[in-house]
């Protein structure tokens, strides 16, 4: 049985009578105008876009896998897989071939295109040579002539990798991270550079994907109408309906990851952390945490390694709240306003030795100054920021320091654009927190130059995701269940940044 798809909506009957029926379609006028976003600390509206980096070469399956088998690293990450028992039949392989083995399945595309290639001797003497270089000669010595087969590969995927995912995956992200410090990502580079616009290297971008499973049934068995026939599928238990860009309807089971590049450096990539997130409801799914807090864990594990990461790029699926702590992290979090926010009363400013008066509304992410016009209708006016101030301690605070023009004079004050503890204290009344400061007002204000150029940091995600659907055929991921299809990722996550090492090292 197929996934349930939207019903379509039902026909119109025509009215009785003569005359057609005619439907009144009345637009709602807005609620507010706005003014043009000003020329201040997040750029000029006459600002040129960044002109795009060089164009990635292509690599050919041979490189790819050659890069990946000599990758040091992947044999430390073999020290995590559990040995052999000293009793009973003994494995055909050491856990680094099935290792090799997962990972080369997003090379070749599958585990039976991987075990056809690892009969071929050609193949499976690259394996044996680089088994040979990392490990020493008594391994590779004792290797069989052939690869493994399917089913040597199926047992021990399910009987021991499956069990070991958590230690591979706690293992390989601080492997990664090591791997992005080295390449001198995510560390303090000594330059002096604004927050608003932080170093390509220094910015974590990250996205969610829905993974489609091999088969689309979503029940055991179905029933053909016409014939009465009783067919029997294989069906993934973790698998459900997600939403994915918005409102996309996709099948299967949803991943995070958050990755880090290099500015105008082709094959620079460096996936840092993977985790698979809830995408059911609490009570089909309480083991896995929801898309932001999954986040700002992963995000949080990363700083405490990666103390030169400036700012982090998400999409809106990233709320106020999620933000917040991120923040109070010190860093500057950059995602789209998410629809629906109204504009919010801030404080009514009297300034100094003047008997001015000036409403300050928070609105499209920034400070602005709200005018009532003469017909009635409310404007409101961005105040231009002359610079994002940031103040360390037990947690960062970040302001705007802005400017009101006055016919007297002009008036300078900061603006927290960080959670207070006024802000979290609850309203009787609404029994809501005071002021979601971090929802309403942004740190970078979408729609400016600064916030445009951290938008486009994270359409590298969408480059991730959309390379690890067309791994495998008919953009399926060859593993049934999370925790298999979260194995198959960490392979191609591993398969990439080995590329990213290979080609680093030749280029420095």
């Amino acid at each position: 049985m197929t996934p349930p798809k939207a019903a379509a909506p039902a026909k119109r009957k025509k009215a009785s009578g003569s005359k057609k029926s005619v439907r009144k379609t009345t637009e709602k006028p807005p609620l507010y105008s706005y003014g043009d976003m000003p020329d201040d600390a997040f750029g000029a509206k006459s600002e040129p876009r960044e002109p795009h980096g060089p164009q990635a070469p292509h690599l050919i399956i041979d490189r790819r896998f050659a890069y990946l088998i000599n990758n040091p690293d992947l044999y430390t990450l073999a020290s995590a897989l559990p040995t052999p028992a000293p009793v009973g039949r003994r494995s055909h392989y050491p856990p680094v071939v099935y290792l090799i083995f997962l990972c080369s399945i997003s090379v070749f595309g599958s585990a039976r295109g991987t075990a056809a290639y690892f009969q071929y001797e050609d193949w499976w003497n690259r394996v044996r040579t680089a088994i040979r270089t990392h490990v020493g000669d008594d391994a590779a010595d004792a290797l069989r002539p052939i690869g493994p087969t399917r089913s040597n590969w199926n047992y021990y995927f399910g009987r021991h990798l499956k069990p070991a995912l958590e230690k591979l995956r706690d293992l390989s992200g601080e492997l990664w991270v090591e791997q992005a410090l080295a390449q001198g990502m995510l560390c303090d580079t000594g330059r002096r550079t604004s927050r608003v616009r932080p170093e390509r290297a220094q910015v974590i971008h990250g996205d969610a994907t829905v993974a489609r499973p091999p088969s689309t049934h979503s029940e055991p068995t179905t029933v053909d109408k016409r014939t009465g026939e009783i067919r029997h599928h294989r069906v993934d238990p973790d698998a459900g309906i997600c939403i994915e860009g918005g409102d996309k309807l996709v099948y299967g089971n949803k991943f995070l990851s958050t990755a880090v590049r290099l500015a105008n450096t082709p094959h620079s990539r460096v996936i840092l952390a993977i985790e698979s997130i809830r995408h059911k409801s609490v009570e089909e799914d309480p083991q896995r945490e929801s898309e932001g807090i999954a986040l700002v864990a992963m995000v949080k594990r990363i700083i405490k390694r990666a103390r030169g990461t400036k700012a982090v790029t998400y999409d809106a699926a990233l709320r106020g709240k999620h933000r917040a702590p991120l923040i109070a992290d010190g860093l500057v979090v950059f995602t789209p306003q998410h629809d629906g926010l109204t504009p919010q009363s801030l404080l009514r400013y009297k300034g100094k030795d003047c008997t001015c008066s000036h409403d300050l509304y928070v609105a499209e992410g920034r400070v602005c100054k709200r005018h009532i016009t003469d017909d009635g209708k409310t404007h409101y006016t961005p105040l231009p920021v002359e610079e994002l101030e940031c103040r360390e301690g037990k947690s960062t605070r970040f302001y705007h320091r802005i400017t009101i023009d006055c016919p007297k004079k002009t008036h300078t004050l900061r603006i927290r654009v960080d959670e207070t503890d006024e802000d979290r204290q609850i309203d009787p009344k609404t029994k809501r927190q005071r002021f979601n400061r971090t929802e309403h007002l942004r740190q970078v204000p979408p729609g400016t130059p600064a916030a445009r150029r951290l938008k486009g940091f994270r359409q590298d995600s969408e480059s991730v995701h959309s390379r690890f659907d067309q791994a495998y055929p008919h953009e399926r991921v060859p593993a049934y269940g999370a925790r298999g299809a979260l194995l198959i990722y960490i392979g191609y996550a591993w398969v990439g940044n080995s590329i990213t090492r290979a080609l680093n090292a030749i280029h420095s």
